[in-house]
């Protein structure tokens, strides 16, 4: 048995029955459902000296389409915010394209996992192909007698060219992400007066710092519907972040000890320890760490430690950020911290949220970055931020940007 997963942003069950009947009109195909699942299944007799061919194609989709993914509420959308994850942890020789894939993931709708006995024998063949180019799919699959773009698991384009393995390969140059108008957020009309308030006030001031603005984009959340960490959380990490960035810094091994021991620092991220495990950072680790002074900088303000923060044009302070908890008893940082209002910290987060929309747009465009931006300063903000009120309820590691 071989295997493969399909995922497309149409709603795709009665087209890929079309599509089997269609290839095979005299097959005994049955449809049946299963919990979320609709289940198809297909055989086709062999004759005299072959044995009987079968497609088991277990579809599942979203609760709520959508163009994008703003929140985990059903099993499907959890497998897709793992998978952009996953994605992003990748290396790439094509970074663009594996942004690509990023948003591809994060609009689609549903997902279809084929199972083909004995193996993807031709005529299954046609079906993959077939589903794929029809319903503008990706497909994940592993290395089998069909799928042989890679010797490791990789993604495919709709056509089956290979869009990025886990070793990072990538084959093809573009890779198109087509969303149904349908899909695209309710009108203006549905957001509360707050909501829309806000999402102009931010269009206003990117709109004088010559930041191109996505009227599109939706509005966040009211301050009223977040709830944000709690100050002993956010204490933590901002203690946790500031040994990544001393480490990625390369402060000498005994300082950093010292620093932690001192400051008691042990809610480390699991990504974070096999940083901190590290004898010696590559470049791509040290380059991580580094930019991790923007992140605390970010939950620093937020938590009234920093007069405030400036444009995301230039890299914070490290020397009064690291001065200040190097000076001041861990003690004294927790009696001085209390978060600013809450709707500072959501109307921060609309103004960045837009920031790096068009950070990753440039980006996409394969242009520069607007002049007023920095993307990596934004991207740690908006990282820093999303964890902060807990958007999708996900861990340091695995939280999303999405734009």
């Amino acid at each position: 048995m071989e295997n493969c997963a399909i995922y497309s942003h149409h709603l795709a069950f009665d087209q890929v029955a079309a599509i089997v009947k269609e290839q095979f009109p005299k097959a005994k195909i049955e449809i049946i459902q299963q919990g979320e699942y609709q289940i198809l299944t297909a055989q086709i007799k062999g004759g005299l000296l072959s044995k009987n061919k079968g497609l088991r194609i277990n579809y599942r989709q979203r609760l709520n389409p959508s163009y994008t993914l703003e929140k985990v509420e059903c099993a499907l959308t959890e497998n897709l915010a793992g998978m952009a994850n996953f994605i992003k942890g990748l290396p790439a020789e094509n970074p663009e394209i594996q942004s690509k894939l990023i948003y591809k993931v994060l609009s689609l709708n549903c997902e279809m996992g084929l199972a083909a006995e004995p193996s993807f024998v031709k005529e299954w063949q046609e079906v993959v192909k077939r589903i794929a180019a029809e319903t503008d799919a990706i497909v994940f699959a592993s290395p089998n007698s069909f799928f042989t773009k890679s010797e490791a698991q990789h993604f495919l384009d709709k056509n089956l060219d290979l869009v990025l393995d886990v070793q990072g390969r990538s084959e093809v140059k573009d890779l198109e992400i087509h969303v149904e108008s349908k899909y695209y957020d309710p009108p203006k009309y549905t957001y509360t007066d707050e909501q829309l308030a806000r999402k102009e006030k931010s269009e206003k001031f990117l709109e004088q710092l010559k930041v191109p603005i996505n009227t599109s984009l939706p509005g966040t959340p009211e301050a009223s519907s977040i709830t944000l960490r709690s100050k002993e959380d956010v204490l933590d990490r901002i203690y946790a972040l500031a040994a990544i960035a001393l480490k990625g810094e390369g402060l000498p091994k005994d300082h950093l000890g010292q620093f932690i021991k001192t400051n008691e620092i042990t809610s480390f991220s699991p990504g974070e320890e096999e940083i901190m495990g590290v004898e010696e950072l590559d470049d791509h680790q040290r380059t991580y760490a580094s930019w991790r002074y923007e992140s605390l900088n970010m939950l620093m303000w937020t938590l009234g430690l920093l007069e405030g923060i400036p444009l995301p044009n230039e890299v914070c302070n490290v020397q009064e950020i690291i001065g200040y908890l190097h000076h001041t008893s861990r003690e004294e940082v927790s009696q001085k911290a209390k978060f600013i209002e809450k709707e500072q910290i959501i109307d921060e987060l609309d103004r960045t949220y837009r920031m790096n929309w068009a950070c990753v747009n440039a980006r996409v465009k394969g242009e520069e970055a607007p002049e007023a931006l920095h993307p990596s300063i934004v991207y740690e903000r908006h990282y820093a931020l999303n964890w902060l009120i807990q958007y999708l309820d996900q861990d340091w590691d695995n939280v999303q940007t999405n734009t």
